[in-house]
């Protein structure tokens, strides 16, 4: 290539340099190397990074799941004082001993209580609970062994024929309830009376008439056959152990008697309830609907060697 032809090329790509480094960046893909005052060694102190608060914004959440990345200048964790432990729910307190921490309906007000509670009542009236078999367990001191039976011990009765009872008591009342007239029994009989009384017939009646009183008896220790036919074997009040009971006195004075009603709307589905639950502390539980002999009167008695006899 000759001279003039170079200098003409250099002429015509001058303009072109100039363009191209008029747009290039002002920075290079490669750093520029540091000055030896910028590289030499010193303390840094870190500067404080000012966190802007974060905008809450609807339908997005507070926080990323991808988190952010340290920044050199971040306090080291040492250093950063520990967050405050975040206070302990106190556990809650049952409104009752029986109730759970939490349920699914709460508990009744103390004005609901008060209207409901004649209602509850009259439920137990009508559903005595089912009495279980008399107490095994003696204790030294009681009346045939059994808290609750009040009354004494007395000489043994030598009736005619087979007719006594070895070891008699008499009872003059059962948990409270008096006994009227007061009935001769063996100890067996009178521990079931103590069961049926305490389990079932006081419960059963708490909220009628203020309660129950008094047991007016038919009959107890008495040498005589059966129905008081002629002919029939012993009946179990022979040997002192059965009891009869016509009616059940109430602490207001009235009586629930079973002649007038067992039939009633009133109290005959309590009396009847009375009846059911005498079956198992009583092998044998006749009333008004057994026979006409005892339409007006509870049969109770423990004959042994029987199964149990309801009716």
């Amino acid at each position: 290539m000759s001279r003039n032809v170079f200098l003409a090329a250099a002429l015509v790509l001058a303009p072109m340099a100039v363009s191209a480094q008029a747009l290039a960046p002002e920075t290079a893909a490669r750093p520029a190397a540091r000055s030896a005052a910028q590289a030499a060694p010193g303390p840094v102190a870190p500067a404080p990074v000012a966190a802007a608060p974060v905008a809450a914004v609807p339908g997005q959440p507070l926080t990323v799941s991808r988190p952010r990345a340290r920044l050199a200048s971040t306090v080291a964790p040492s250093t950063v004082a520990p967050a405050a432990p975040a206070p302990v729910a106190a556990p809650v307190q049952s409104a009752s001993a029986e109730a759970p921490a939490t349920a699914a309906r709460p508990e009744e007000r103390p004005a609901q209580r008060a209207a409901i509670a004649p209602a509850l009542a009259s439920a137990r009236t009508v559903s005595a609970p089912a009495a279980s078999k008399a107490p095994n367990a003696a204790v030294p001191g009681a009346l045939c062994g059994v808290p609750g039976l009040e009354g004494a011990r007395i000489a043994p009765v030598n009736g005619a024929g087979a007719c006594g009872i070895p070891e008699p008591v008499k009872l003059t009342a059962v948990h409270g309830v008096r006994i009227s007239p007061a009935a001769t029994v063996d100890c067996d009989t009178a521990r079931a009376l103590a069961a049926w009384v305490g389990q079932a017939a006081k419960p059963a009646l708490s909220a009628t008439g203020g309660g129950l009183a008094v047991l007016r008896t038919a009959g107890s220790y008495v040498c005589r056959p059966r129905n008081n036919e002629r002919g029939e074997q012993l009946s179990e009040h022979s040997f002192g152990r059965a009891i009869d009971i016509s009616a059940f006195g109430l602490r207001d004075g009235r009586e629930l008697s079973l002649s007038s009603g067992w039939n009633s709307q009133g109290a005959g589905a309590a009396l009847r309830n009375l009846h059911k639950a005498a079956c198992g502390p009583f092998g044998t539980v006749l009333g008004p609907d057994a026979n006409a002999a005892h339409r007006d009167h509870f049969h109770f008695d423990t004959a042994s060697g029987r199964s149990p006899y309801c009716r």
